[in-house]
């Protein structure tokens, strides 16, 4: 019985693990404004954990599922300031006390380009990025830090502020393509993410953060995988901070509802360097 049942939960963590892989997964203040001319350096140090894992429904079908990720990304930026490249780079590790097994290493690579549009009233950022299939990788584990497959992710970012008064806000759809090694295409994403804010002091912002995915039908071998949709709605709240030497985000989300994915809490200090 103890066998089939940790068969069972297969399916489950090989999901979750998919779902997991996005790095700095929630739009921040100033993620689509115009920036100056130059060179930057961000850091995002982002810990997520989840005791629950919830079914098709959005019942939860576990409680003590103990699901950690811990994950350190470095960031380059270049700003023309029409023009932006980036590069991201993260490392870290993920763990299923459930299933008794961890991963850790280098993770999946990101590289983006995006174009400012023309426009005066708002900043509008469209951009695309790819995620590689560099990371840390075993088919013999269950739990991996990487997902040894693609991601194509076009997106649109948006900033606009009013006086004390600014709106982040990002659309992201994820083309999530086939673990060669597994045959699973982790079905792609649909991401909505909105961040209003308030200037506090003239360092020192704050507001509520919303995010939304929903995610297509998993494949196996080509074949659509039934009740393999994924859900979840986040809430919480971005603060942020600006010093004589970088601008600091602190980010915490709270997954509110969820289908065939875990439900937890995400926590993130991301901070920028201007060079």
């Amino acid at each position: 019985m103890l066998i089939m049942r940790r068969y069972a939960l297969v399916p489950i963590l090989c999901a979750c693990a998919s779902f997991l892989q996005t790095p700095a997964s929630a739009v921040n203040f100033y993620d689509g404004v115009r920036a100056p001319k130059g060179h930057y350096i961000l850091t995002y140090c982002a810990y997520y954990t989840a005791d629950k894992y919830t079914n098709a429904k959005g019942v939860v079908s576990h409680n003590d599922y103990d699901y950690v990720k811990n994950e350190e990304i470095l960031r380059y930026c270049y700003y023309s300031p029409d023009l932006v490249l980036t590069a991201m780079f993260p490392a870290g590790n993920v763990r299923s006390g459930a299933y008794h097994m961890s991963s850790e290493g280098i993770g999946d690579i990101n590289l983006g380009i995006g174009h400012f549009l023309p426009l005066k009233q708002a900043d509008i950022l469209p951009a695309l990025f790819v995620k590689l299939r560099n990371g840390k990788y075993d088919s013999a584990k269950t739990v991996n830090y990487g997902t040894n497959q693609y991601d194509i992710k076009p997106m649109v970012f948006v900033y606009k502020q009013w006086g004390r008064y600014s709106i982040d806000a990002v659309a992201k759809y994820y083309f999530r393509l086939e673990n060669p090694t597994t045959k699973v295409s982790p079905g792609d994403e649909i991401h909505l993410q909105f961040l209003p804010g308030m200037q506090l002091t003239k360092t020192v912002k704050a507001g509520p953060s919303f995010n939304w995915m929903q995610s297509s039908s998993k494949k196996v071998n080509g074949a659509k995988a039934s009740d393999s949709r994924r859900e979840s709605m986040s809430i919480g709240a971005d603060v942020y901070a600006r010093t004589p030497i970088a601008g600091i985000t602190f980010t915490y989300l709270r997954d509110i509802y969820s289908k065939n994915t875990t439900r937890g809490d995400f926590f993130q200090i991301k901070t920028t360097f201007k060079f």
